[in-house]
């Protein structure tokens, strides 16, 4: 047996590596570790294979060898390696971390989660911090141990009340177990923690509105609109997180709720420099303002503003082409919005029907047609407003049975 020098072991490891090759080899494997320090890790990698295919045993140089592969991305040989490194000395620290690194690359969180304890145990004043029971923690989540895993977080925060990955952690963990005033208590802390991203916050947030239903709205409704209005104090310049208290405001169905927001968002967009943002702020309010507040006057202008910013936003040039339809007014003008929207999205059943109408209302009901079968085949079927369209177009032809079989279909869907 053969021992590398004690200056050599704190420089290089750090640790206590047995090996067990010639000596001829002794300059071969400092020029390997050398290379991986300076992460020629592919170099590295062809002189250890060297020295492994001498003594398959040397837990140095499958130490070694692993952490090349595992920088590689070369998993498998890297979990062989470095698994028969730490079979040969499982009390090295060094050994149990390349294999709990592994195995979270791996993204095998139990077995990583494992290791990290196990380096809790062997090693505390190093290891017992945050971020090591955090990812203990999120093992035990993963193997459906809760109680342990609160235990672990509620350590970590203990020793970081503001790690953010322990807090999202844990709330996230309250929130499965059933336990909401501890987890919106929680969120809280996640959202007032100025460490973290404002997009992450308003992530969080968006998809947890995006997966409750009704009656969990009803009863904490008032907490996430409180907690919304907390992010937005926080982050006033997030877009999203504007977008998501609009959101609430259509929930509330406060109109002018909804068009304060949409002022707010519009202002921080031109802030920005932002046209899609700010198209989209516009169209919003142009919709409101039709649909809610009944001005159609305002609805135009705002329409106006917004294709003004994003000339070919679509749900701006249908809804404006409709809306015009159905006052029969500015049909042309209609007429040229629509066809930039089929052209933008040839297969939109409802784009295909604004612009079939408008032919239909212009007295063109053959050109009308091949649209409303285009759009009968990308969903128009389900529409009872597109079968009535339809239906006119075909009695206008003449074609009175096919007009006869849509009207039905029409009413049948309206029931």
């Amino acid at each position: 047996m053969r021992k590398l020098l004690p200056y050599l072991i704190l420089l290089l490891l750090g640790c206590s590596l047995h090996a067990q090759v010639v000596e001829e080899g002794t300059d071969l494997f400092l020029t390997a570790t050398a290379e991986y320090a300076e992460e020629q890790y592919a170099q590295a990698r062809e002189h250890l294979q060297q020295l492994h295919a001498l003594d398959p045993e040397d837990d140095a140089v499958n130490y070694y060898l692993g952490l090349c592969e595992l920088a590689m991305q070369d998993l498998d040989a890297a979990e062989e390696h470095l698994n028969a490194a730490a079979r040969a000395d499982s009390t090295n620290t060094w050994y149990v971390y390349a294999l709990a690194s592994l195995y979270d690359a791996k993204r095998d969180q139990v077995r990583a989660g494992e290791l990290v304890e196990k380096l809790v145990r062997m090693a505390p004043g190093l290891y017992n911090n945050a971020q090591t029971l955090s990812m203990v923690a999120d093992a035990k989540v993963a193997a459906r141990q809760d109680s342990v895993a609160l235990s672990y977080y509620n350590q970590a925060l203990e020793l970081d009340p503001e790690y953010a990955p322990a807090q999202i952690g844990r709330t996230e963990l309250l929130r499965r177990m059933g336990n909401f005033p501890a987890f919106f208590s929680g969120l809280e802390g996640f959202i007032r923690n100025e460490a973290v991203r404002p997009e992450i916050k308003s992530n969080y947030l968006t998809v947890m509105m995006d997966n409750i239903d009704s009656p969990f709205y009803w009863v904490w409704g008032d907490t996430i609109n409180r907690l919304v209005d907390l992010d937005r104090e926080m982050h006033p310049s997030d877009y999203a997180i504007q977008l998501l208290k609009l959101r609430m405001c259509y929930i509330k169905q406060d109109w002018q709720a909804v068009l304060d927001q949409c002022d707010v968002m519009a202002d921080l967009a031109h802030a920005e420099g932002n046209n899609d943002h700010l198209a989209e702020a516009l169209s919003i309010a142009g919709d409101v303002w039709y649909q809610q507040m009944e001005d159609r006057k305002k609805a135009y202008e705002t329409y106006e503003q917004a294709l003004k910013a994003d000339p070919d936003r679509t749900s701006v040039l249908n809804n404006y082409a409709y809306y015009l339809s159905l006052e029969g007014k500015q049909l042309r003008k209609a007429l040229k919005m629509s066809r930039r929207t089929v052209e933008l999205e040839p297969d939109n059943a409802t784009y295909l029907d604004t612009y079939g109408w408008l032919l239909y209302l212009l007295h063109r009901p053959k050109e009308a047609k091949p649209y409303f079968k285009h759009a009968m085949l990308y969903g128009g079927k389900d529409s009872a407003v597109i079968l009535e369209h339809y239906s006119k177009v075909l009695e206008a032809l003449g074609e009175d049975d096919l007009a006869l079989y849509y009207k039905n279909l029409s009413e049948q869907k309206s029931r």
